[in-house]
Parts: C-alpha cells; sequence; structure tokens
C-alpha cells in the first residue's frame, strides 16, 4: 500500500503541468501572513494588490512582477514592491514604508494552483508619531504563498 501511494506521488509531482498566464487572468493568493489579488497585463508582467496582517502591524502594498519563462511548471520571477507600513504597541505607535527588491519562483501543483516563494532586501522606514523618533535600514524578507488563477486571459 505505502509502495503504491508513493508511486502516485512521483506520478502526480511529475505531471507537464503548466502555468497558464495571459493577459487579462486574475489571480488570488493566500500569503503568509495575508491576501492579495494579481492581474496580468501581459504573459510575462503582472502586478498584486496585498496586505498582511499581524497583531498590531499592517501592511499594504503594490507588488509589479516580471515571469522570465512564463509557461513552465516552474516559473522563474523577479520584482519590485512598495507597501505603507503602520503600528501600535503598548509604548509606540506610527507608521512608514518599504521597498524591496526580489527574486523567485512559482511551482504549479495544479493546473491553475502553484506555490509561490521569493525572498530580497528591503529598506524599511518607520516613524513614532508620539516621540518623533525615526528608523530605518534594510532587512531581508522571504515571503510565502499559494496563488489562484482564473479568468479567460485573451
Amino acid at each position: 500500500m505505502k509502495k503504491g501511494i508513493f508511486v502516485f506521488l512521483i506520478l502526480f509531482i511529475s505531471l507537464p503541468l503548466y502555468a497558464e498566464f495571459s493577459k487579462g487572468k486574475i489571480g488570488v493568493d493566500v500569503n503568509y501572513p495575508g491576501l492579495g489579488v494579481r492581474y496580468f497585463f501581459t504573459d510575462k508582467i503582472s502586478a498584486e494588490l496585498k496586505g498582511q496582517f499581524e497583531k498590531d502591524i499592517g501592511v499594504y502594498g503594490l507588488r509589479g512582477y516580471y515571469y522570465f519563462k512564463p509557461g513552465e511548471k516552474l516559473s522563474l520571477l523577479s520584482g519590485l514592491e512598495c507597501d505603507y507600513v503602520s503600528f501600535e504597541g503598548d509604548e509606540s505607535e506610527g507608521s512608514g514604508f518599504a521597498v524591496e527588491l526580489f527574486v523567485g519562483g512559482e511551482y504549479f501543483f495544479a493546473k491553475n494552483i502553484s506555490l509561490q516563494m521569493d525572498m530580497g532586501p528591503a529598506f524599511i522606514a518607520l516613524n513614532d508619531k508620539d516621540t518623533d523618533e525615526s528608523v530605518g535600514g534594510v532587512e531581508y524578507v522571504v515571503n510565502i504563498g499559494i496563488n489562484y488563477y482564473f479568468g479567460k486571459g485573451r
């Protein structure tokens, strides 16, 4: 029985699935810890509105994607993200921004469903509104999520 499950998994993983990126396609994603909606302007270029929410922190932004070889089971990508950040804690409250360059990939395990991971450096600047204290610096960020694509495209 275990051998049969193992063979099934190997066959399932090796199926020639591919991404159906095309102009007009729409994607929704659940990422850690938030949600996003993506629109494809061309087969290789898309934009995403996203929000991420953690206790006392909100990050809301726009991402631009470039896909190097759309239509592959594993699609490599790069992009730029710009975000508005708000936070509220016991001793501080404020806002700021983040700008991230990222590279990554999407692995399609079903025709319209993919697992995405990307990473890159992000410049983050925050300002406490009560004390006018500001901090800024570069941090490395890793994003992971599951995407679902729908729509007819072209």
